[in-house]
């Protein structure tokens, strides 16, 4: 008789064990394609003025996301991701009998992600592929260099100084895989769309690893 009521005393604990993750972490790092850094439309020499502001299309991009499991095939998660795009500068010119050089000088555009978003498996016999459909905040910082006779500006612009800020949609899928009985490796890819401006921001592509608690 002890030994069942000991047994039975235990079963709220092996219930709660059985119990399936709720709550997951991700973390990601890998490539974005940004749009908006090749969209300047620089003036180039001769002077008055040369524009120095255009970045590379391939930069990086690593975020941090939680996820909480509303039903038994979809998600709500929450997550912040940064991504950077930049260019080396090699420029030499002589302005009003000075020599300006700028040698291997690197400018960035710097992209802060604040996200909101919903997950879902698309097909139920393949649970490892999600959907994913949300929304987003973002702040850019972005450094741009102008030279004219009147003189150099090297300007970096953020939501500080100059307010800048967007906000959108994005798309994306999401395979994952347990590697054990925490953890998930997997591959995820969005499409980030700005609202504001009506235009494509960025692309992203990113290994994940995910652990469940």
């Amino acid at each position: 008789m002890k030994l069942l009521i000991f047994l039975l005393s235990l079963s709220p604990f092996v219930v709660l064990a059985q119990k399936k993750s709720k709550f997951s972490f991700e973390v990601n790092y890998g490539l974005n394609g940004n749009f908006f850094v090749r969209s300047y439309q620089e003036q180039a020499p001769p002077f008055p003025v040369t524009e120095i502001s255009n970045k590379n299309f391939i930069g990086t991009v690593g975020g941090i996301e939680l996820k909480y499991k509303v039903t038994k095939r979809a998600s709500w998660g929450f997550g912040y991701a940064k991504s950077s795009n930049q260019k080396a500068i090699n420029y030499t010119s002589n302005v009003n009998g000075v020599v300006l050089s700028i040698k291997d000088f690197d400018i960035k555009h710097v992209n802060h992600f604040y996200q909101l978003f919903y997950e879902r498996e698309i097909i139920k016999k393949i649970p490892a592929l999600k959907s994913q459909i949300g929304l987003f905040y973002l702040r850019p910082q972005q450094q741009e260099v102008s030279i004219s006779r009147n003189g150099f500006l090297f300007e970096q612009r953020n939501f500080k100084n100059s307010y800048l800020e967007e906000g959108g949609i994005f798309l994306g899928l999401h395979y994952s895989k347990k590697i054990d009985t925490k953890f998930e490796l997997g591959v995820k890819s969005r499409v980030y769309y700005l609202i504001s401006t009506n235009s494509i921001e960025a692309v992203t592509f990113t290994p994940t690893l995910t652990y469940l608690f």
